[in-house]
C-alpha cells in the first residue's frame, strides 16, 4: 500500500529553502519550540474549493473574463498568506482540508438552510451537465447567470468548503490540551457566503459559510452566542436575513412549519444566537441601482439591539482624502461596531446568568477584501474603499473583543475580494493583525503589492536578473514560491496554459485570461433560450445577452473587471528602483528577524471567571498603524518589532488562553499614533465606557491591564 503524500510537503520544502536563503530567519525557526500552539494562528487551506469552476465552455472568451468569482482567488489569497509567513514564520500553523468533505445534508447545514434548499442545490448541480451539453445555462432562469454558475464538481467544492469550516472550528476548540490548541483560525475557501439567504443564492454565494460554521461550533462545542463582524464592501444581506430566522422570525418564502409560528410569524428563538455587525458601502450591491429596492436599502441600514432576539448593526463606509482622515473615521464611526458587539455579548451573559445556563461565545469575521484600495475600480463603482492598514486595525480590535468574551476564540472566513492585489494585500494585513502585530506602511505600498501579484500569473517565472539591493523583489519571489507551493492542485487547475473541452463535436480551446473588456455593463436576459449545439452564443448575441437599454433584463452587479494580463512584459521596462523604499523595507524585516524572541512571548492570559463579570481593559497593543504613507523610516522600522517564529505545530508546557502581545511596540503610542488621535486607541471598550478591572500579570510578570 502506497503511503499518502502530505499535501503540504511541497510547501514544507519551499519553506525550508526560504529559511536557508534568509539567515536572519534561521534563529527564529530554531526558537519555535518556545512558542505554545495557543499563541499561533491556524490557516486552513481548502483545495477542494478549486473544483468550483465556470463550466460554460461554449460562451465567448470575452464573456468568461467577466466572471470574477474564480479559482484564481485562492492563489491570490495564498500570496497574502505567504507574505505573512515570511514576516512571522513561527506564528502560523498551516493546515490542508483536502480530505475532509461534509455532506450538504448535514445537520448543521440543514439547521441554517432548511431541508429544501440544500436538496435543490444538489439536484441542480447533478443535472447541470445535461444543460451544458446543449449549450444551455445550467442555473434557473430567475438567477443572475453572471454571478452564479454550477457544475457537478460544485458539489465536491461545497462539501470541501464545509469541511474546511469544520477544520477551522475544530482547530480553535479541540486539541490535546489548552496550550496545544490555537485560539484563532483563518479559512481560505470559496465561493463566498454572506449573500446566501436561508433558501436563496445571491452574489456568488450558494451556502452561508459563517452561519454554517457557527452552527457546527454550537452542535460540537456548545457555543451559545456568536457575533459576525463583516467588513466586505457589500452588505451581507444573507447573513443578516438568517439572523432574523435564528431569532424565530419566519423566513421569506417559507411555507412549511406554519404551526410553529404565531400570528405574527414569530416562534421561540433557539440557540445559538447570533448578532450581525457590518461595515459596507450602502450604494453597492445589493443596494446598488437596479437592486436598490426600498426593502434592500432598509435592510442594509438596520440598527437594532436586543429586540426580540435580534441584534444587528450596520455602518456605512465614507470617502476620505488621507490616512489621517480615515483613521479618524475609523475611531469615531467604524469602531462603533465593536461597541455594539460588546454590548450584545454583555447582555447575552446577563441573560444566560438569569436563566442559570452557561454562556460560550465565538467571534466570526466575514473577511471580504473588495473594499481594499487595491480592488478594481469597476468593483468599487462608487469610489468608496479602505486603506490596506484597515484590515490589520479591524482584526486587532476583533481580537480584543474575543479576549473579552470568547476566551480569545476567533474564526475568520474569506468572503469577497476579486482582484489579485486586493486579496493578497488584504489577507497579508489581516493575518498580521490576527497575530496582534502592527502593520508597516511599506508592506502595503503599491510596489510591494505589484511584486507579490506577479505570482498570480499562471506562467509566472522569476526575474532573470535582480539587483542585490532590490530587497523587495527578492523577498516577493520568496513569497510567490511559498504561495504557489501551498496547494498542489494549483498545478492542474491554474498553472496549465490551456484547457481543452473533451467533447470532440463541440470542443473549443479555452485560453485562460483575466482581462475584461472595458465595455458598458452587460445585462442578462431572464429567460436564456435553447440553442442548437452548432451555434456558439456570445455576449453580444441577443438570444443570450442584450444591452442595458433592452427591456425585461436584470443587470449583473459584478462585471467589467480590468484584471492583470497574463502576458505582461517580464522585464517590466517601466520599473524604477526605489532605493529608500528598499532600505526601509529591509530594515523592517531585519528588525523582526533579529529581535530578541523572548520579548514577543509576552501574552495576555484570559481567565474565564473574569469574563463572566467585568471584562478587563487591554492596553497591550498599538491600536492603529496611525501614520501616513510618507512616515519616516525609523518609525516604520520601530513598528515592525515582532516575533519571528516557525510555522509547524509545536508542544509547550505553557498554559492558559493566550495571544501574542504587541507590547514591544507600545512606545509608538506616544509618537506616530499621538499625531493623529488624542486618545488611547488600544481599547475598544472605551466606546462602551467600561471601567478597568484590577491588574493581572502576564507570563513576563508585567501588568498589562
Amino acid at each position: 500500500m502506497s503511503k499518502e503524500v502530505d499535501p503540504l510537503l511541497k510547501f514544507e520544502h519551499q519553506f525550508q529553502s526560504f529559511v536557508r536563503n534568509n539567515p536572519n530567519v534561521a534563529s527564529a525557526a530554531h526558537s519555535a519550540s518556545q512558542i505554545p500552539e495557543s499563541a499561533k494562528a491556524v490557516v486552513v487551506l481548502s483545495p477542494l474549493s478549486l473544483q468550483h469552476q465556470f463550466p460554460r465552455y461554449w460562451v465567448s472568451k470575452s464573456y468568461k473574463k467577466t466572471i470574477v468569482e474564480r479559482p484564481e482567488r485562492l492563489l491570490a489569497c495564498s500570496m497574502g498568506i505567504g507574505a505573512a509567513i515570511t514576516m512571522y514564520p513561527a506564528l502560523f500553523t498551516l493546515k490542508s482540508s483536502h480530505k475532509r468533505k461534509t455532506s450538504l445534508l448535514s445537520d448543521h447545514v440543514l439547521k441554517v438552510h432548511g431541508s429544501d434548499w440544500p436538496q435543490e442545490l444538489l439536484k441542480l448541480c447533478k443535472n447541470s451537465q445535461k444543460a451544458l451539453d446543449q449549450c444551455q445555462v445550467e442555473v434557473p432562469e430567475s438567477w443572475n447567470v453572471g454571478d452564479i454558475y454550477l457544475s457537478r464538481q460544485t458539489i465536491s467544492a461545497l462539501e470541501g468548503s464545509i469541511g474546511a469550516l469544520e477544520t477551522g472550528v475544530d482547530s480553535i476548540f479541540h486539541g490535546p490540551s489548552v496550550e496545544q490548541t490555537s485560539n484563532r483560525a483563518f479559512v481560505a475557501l470559496r465561493p463566498p457566503g454572506h449573500h446566501s439567504h436561508a433558501s436563496t443564492p445571491s452574489g456568488f454565494c450558494l451556502l452561508n459559510n459563517a452561519h454554517i460554521a457557527i452552527e457546527y461550533a454550537a452542535d460540537t462545542y456548545g457555543v451559545t452566542h456568536a457575533v459576525v463582524l463583516d467588513f466586505d464592501l457589500h452588505h451581507g444581506d444573507g447573513t443578516q436575513d438568517i439572523c432574523w430566522k435564528r431569532a424565530g422570525f419566519k423566513p421569506d418564502g417559507c411555507d412549511d412549519g406554519g404551526s410553529e409560528y404565531n400570528e405574527f410569524g414569530k416562534k421561540f428563538a433557539e440557540f445559538p444566537k447570533v448578532g450581525y455587525f457590518s461595515l459596507h458601502d450602502i450604494n453597492s450591491f445589493p443596494t446598488e441601482l437596479g437592486y436598490a429596492t426600498k426593502e434592500n436599502v432598509r435592510n442594509a441600514a438596520t440598527c437594532i439591539m436586543d429586540a426580540h432576539d435580534v441584534n444587528i448593526w450596520n455602518v456605512h463606509l465614507q470617502s476620505y482624502d488621507s490616512d489621517e482622515a480615515f483613521t479618524k473615521l475609523y475611531q469615531t464611526k467604524y469602531r462603533t461596531l465593536f461597541a455594539k458587539a460588546d454590548e450584545y455579548f454583555r447582555t447575552a451573559k446577563q441573560n444566560m446568568r438569569a436563566l442559570g445556563k452557561p454562556f460560550k461565545g465565538l467571534v466570526v469575521i466575514s473577511a471580504g477584501f473588495d473594499a481594499s484600495e487595491y480592488e478594481q475600480p469597476s468593483m468599487q463603482r462608487h469610489a468608496v474603499n479602505v486603506p490596506t492598514f484597515f484590515y490589520n486595525l479591524f482584526t486587532k480590535d476583533a481580537l480584543k473583543l474575543a479576549q473579552m468574551h470568547s476566551h480569545g476564540k476567533l474564526l475568520s472566513v474569506l468572503e469577497g475580494g476579486y482582484s489579485d492585489g486586493a486579496i493578497s494585500s488584504g489577507v497579508f494585513a489581516h493575518l498580521i493583525g490576527l497575530q496582534n502585530q502592527n502593520w508597516i506602511n511599506e508592506w502595503g505600498s503599491a510596489q510591494v503589492v505589484k511584486e507579490i501579484v506577479r505570482g498570480c500569473k499562471p506562467q509566472w517565472k522569476p526575474y532573470k536578473t535582480k539587483r542585490a539591493r532590490d530587497v523587495i523583489r527578492i523577498w516577493a519571489e520568496e513569497v510567490i514560491k511559498l504561495g504557489r507551493a501551498m496547494i498542489p492542485e494549483f498545478e492542474q487547475v491554474l498553472f496549465e496554459p490551456e484547457l481543452v473541452e473533451p467533447k470532440a463535436e463541440t470542443s473549443k480551446r479555452i485560453t485562460r485570461s483575466r482581462r475584461a473588456p472595458a465595455a458598458a455593463s452587460i445585462a442578462v436576459v431572464k429567460t436564456p433560450p435553447t440553442l442548437p449545439r452548432s451555434e456558439t452564443p456570445t455576449p453580444n448575441d441577443k438570444r443570450y445577452i442584450q444591452k442595458l437599454e433592452t427591456a425585461d433584463v436584470e443587470t449583473v452587479p459584478f462585471v467589467e473587471q480590468d484584471l492583470p494580463s497574463d502576458n505582461e512584459d517580464e522585464d517590466d521596462e517601466d520599473y524604477v528602483y526605489d532605493e529608500e523604499l528598499n532600505k526601509t523595507f529591509n530594515r523592517t524585516v531585519e528588525d523582526i528577524t533579529i529581535d530578541d524572541i523572548s520579548r514577543h512571548l509576552e501574552t495576555l492570559e484570559i481567565e474565564p471567571e473574569a469574563l463572566d463579570d467585568a471584562p478587563p481593559r487591554t492596553a497591550s497593543s498599538s491600536g492603529t498603524r496611525a501614520s501616513s504613507r510618507n512616515a519616516d523610516s525609523e518609525a516604520a522600522a520601530a513598528a515592525a518589532a515582532g516575533a519571528p517564529q516557525e510555522r509547524r505545530p509545536l508542544s509547550s508546557s505553557s498554559g492558559g488562553y493566550k495571544i501574542p502581545s504587541g507590547s514591544t511596540t507600545r512606545h509608538l503610542r506616544n509618537t506616530r499614533a499621538s499625531r493623529l488621535m488624542n486618545f488611547d486607541d488600544s481599547d475598544i471598550s472605551m466606546i462602551s465606557h467600561v471601567s478597568p478591572t484590577k491588574g493581572r500579570s502576564t507570563r513576563s510578570g508585567q501588568t498589562k491591564w
